[in-house]
């Protein structure tokens, strides 16, 4: 008698767990077209693909800056389970790192994400390459938001449309988690196959105005 009872009032909260779940459902992206030939290939990496990205950096608002350094991502070691990138950036010494290749993943150490300028905000071992995204993220004053709350989570996330001066891409997927002791916004853009841009900003404020200084690492898709 008693079972029968809590029968209906289980069935109902069975009922709204399910409806919130509905929130968290993954987000249907259009199939993203391979990288040219020579740029960097996750799902086929060969050695001596390499990705040129610019390096924009800037203050939200105003315009932006004509100097803008290359940084070059370099695929110079491939084997079944690791792929070692090495970075070049300015005059400082090239960065050597690897990255373990799982399904779906790739997996690079805290350690070897901090020597780098394109990972080094990234509180996660993990580039969750197949995850789909599961909210749609809205742009605004140099900054992702997820509704209403600023993008820092550690889920994927898709961003419809991205475009820093004459550089546009779309349908990426996005993660952010960075470390709170940063003290900064971070996001890593890509797709399955390659990244697509880095972008961290770190915020000051004066009398009530917030001002947020913004350097991307924006790659260069047909580079000459």
């Amino acid at each position: 008698m008693t079972k029968n009872l809590f029968l209906p009032l289980l069935l109902g909260a069975s009922l709204l767990i399910m409806t919130g779940c509905d929130d968290d459902q993954a987000i249907v992206t259009p199939t993203p077209t391979p990288p040219t030939e020579g740029l960097i290939n996750f799902q086929d990496p060969e050695v001596g693909q390499v990705n040129a990205y610019q390096t924009i950096s800037y203050s939200c608002g105003e315009a932006l800056p004509n100097d803008r350094p290359e940084l070059r991502l370099t695929v110079t070691g491939v084997s079944d389970t690791e792929i070692e990138f090495t970075e070049t950036f300015g005059n400082a010494d090239p960065v050597v790192f690897t990255a373990e290749r799982r399904p779906g993943n790739l997996l690079i150490s805290a350690e070897d994400r901090r020597a780098t300028e394109l990972f080094f905000f990234y509180g996660s071992d993990s580039i969750r390459l197949d995850a789909p995204p599961t909210a749609t993220l809205s742009q605004k004053d140099c900054v992702f938001f997820d509704g209403a709350e600023k993008f820092t989570g550690d889920y994927v996330a898709m961003v419809p449309a991205y475009s820093i001066g004459d550089l546009t891409f779309q349908d990426l997927k996005t993660v952010s988690c960075v470390p709170t002791i940063l003290d900064l916004d971070g996001y890593l853009l890509y797709n399955e196959f390659t990244l697509k841009a880095s972008i961290s900003a770190t915020s000051s404020e004066f009398g009530g105005q917030v001002d947020r200084f913004v350097r991307s690492f924006v790659l260069i898709e047909d580079p000459e």
